[in-house]
């Protein structure tokens, strides 16, 4: 039994080591993203304001080429709407510009990337998929080991057989308790 304690503490400190880095992406990412019912975890809201020559209240076929050439928008326009006589709106990929007609004031809102952040969920949802899967699962056979040899490497009563196996039970009963109460 020592033989195989040995190797399970070297497969525990080397595999600990490896997964280090995978573990911090997968916890941050997890913390992020179990909240993101209150912020977006991907992306931050933008704003900006200036002013465009006022292209006036007439029709909204000549309004529409005239704001979108005054905006010098590089990225396709996806929509337009006349909200109403003074309120023109453009809209584009993870943004819109709010034009006031009669005083040119533009308000453009929209959405950055947050740095880090976006790429932590990216891996963590595994949204890219082909090498980063085979990198995700060798990552969770990794973290199978890194469990069951830890369960083996302390011995005595805060070990399996004492404190450690209680709350390995406790560890194994809390997801299987909480699947059965989301079931009804």
């Amino acid at each position: 039994m020592e033989k195989f304690r040995k190797i399970c503490r070297w497969l525990h400190r080397e595999l600990g080591f490896f997964a280090v880095g995978l573990t911090l992406v997968y916890a941050i990412s997890g913390i992020v993203l179990n909240h993101s019912h209150h912020w977006d975890p991907n992306y931050s809201p933008t704003e900006d304001s200036w002013f465009i020559e006022a292209p006036g209240t007439g029709r909204t076929e000549d309004i529409r080429e005239m704001v979108i050439s005054s905006l010098q928008i590089n990225v396709p326009v996806e929509n337009t709407w006349r909200a109403s006589k003074t309120e023109f709106q453009v809209f584009v990929d993870r943004g819109q510009y709010d034009i006031n007609l009669e005083t040119g004031q533009v308000l453009k809102s929209g959405f950055k990337k947050r740095p880090f952040l976006f790429d932590l969920n990216f891996m963590h949802l595994n949204a890219g998929k082909s090498f980063w899967t085979v990198v995700a699962d060798v990552f969770a056979g990794i973290m199978i080991v890194l469990a069951i040899s830890g369960v083996f490497l302390i011995k005595g009563r805060r070990g399996l057989l004492g404190r450690g196996g209680v709350l390995m039970v406790v560890g194994i009963i809390l997801p299987i308790v909480y699947a059965l109460l989301q079931r009804n």
